[in-house]
């Protein structure tokens, strides 16, 4: 699964990659907890665009933000079936920019040990996601998302099962707009892309548990013999 990320990308770097620039409100953050507006990059009527859209998707028929139903994740295998997220798959496709992603290890004994999934290189990751625009019980209307998961990769596996659906670059322009995703699409997504780059992991201090802690050392890699610092 994804439950925690962080993007800290400027305006060029996205335009450079995606060939957008993202909204006004945009501002970077190293901890990305679920409910909080995240930036997406959709198709739009005059192209790519970049929106900032809550992260915890609400379905067809949920008209309360705050529903418990909402989901942050949705596997590949199946969204194109579950009511959840059959039109949004069909129709709201979408990528989530990150520098890479938070997962914990569960220990046999004490704490889970919090570690950093990111491309080698220090790529921008591009994850699949899918979003969808719901009119609220007061009449507002909400754009949602959730990031699309699949089988851990090897690097990644003994971590945790799950992992997101990272997109290479040459295949953003058809997740984004084939109307609906070819087959051929998705079962290269779901086995993962030769070409998608190669992820990196290590281990960063338990202050990313706090969702209240944001700044750039959370995702910085901490010597694992060494006690963990203390939340701040």
């Amino acid at each position: 699964m994804c439950g925690r990320f962080a993007l800290s990308i400027v305006g060029s770097e996205l335009g450079d990659v995606l060939g957008v620039e993202p909204p006004p409100e945009y501002r970077p953050s190293w901890n990305i907890t679920p409910d909080r507006k995240i930036l997406i990059v959709r198709s739009g009527r005059e192209g790519r665009e970049a929106v900032l859209a809550r992260w915890g998707f609400l379905g067809p028929w949920m008209s309360e933000s705050n529903d418990p139903g909402r989901q942050i994740n949705a596997r590949l295998e199946s969204a194109a079936q579950k009511p959840m997220f059959k039109a949004a798959f069909a129709k709201g496709r979408c990528i989530v920019p990150a520098d890479g992603f938070f997962e914990w290890q569960k220990q046999p004994k004490g704490p889970s040990r919090p570690f950093f999934v990111r491309p080698a290189g220090h790529t921008l990751m591009l994850m699949a996601g899918l979003w969808r625009r719901n009119r609220l019980a007061d009449g507002t209307l909400i754009d949602t998302v959730a990031i699309l998961t699949r089988r851990a990769d090897r690097t990644l596996e003994a971590i945790h099962p799950r992992m997101p659906v990272p997109v290479p670059d040459r295949l953003v322009e058809a997740w984004l707009v084939a109307d609906p995703p070819p087959t051929w699409l998705v079962e290269e997504l779901l086995v993962g892309a030769p070409d998608a780059p190669r992820l990196e992991i290590h281990e960063v201090g338990r202050a990313v548990n706090d969702p209240r802690n944001d700044f750039p050392s959370l995702i910085e890699p901490v010597d694992p013999v060494d006690p963990a610092p203390r939340l701040l």
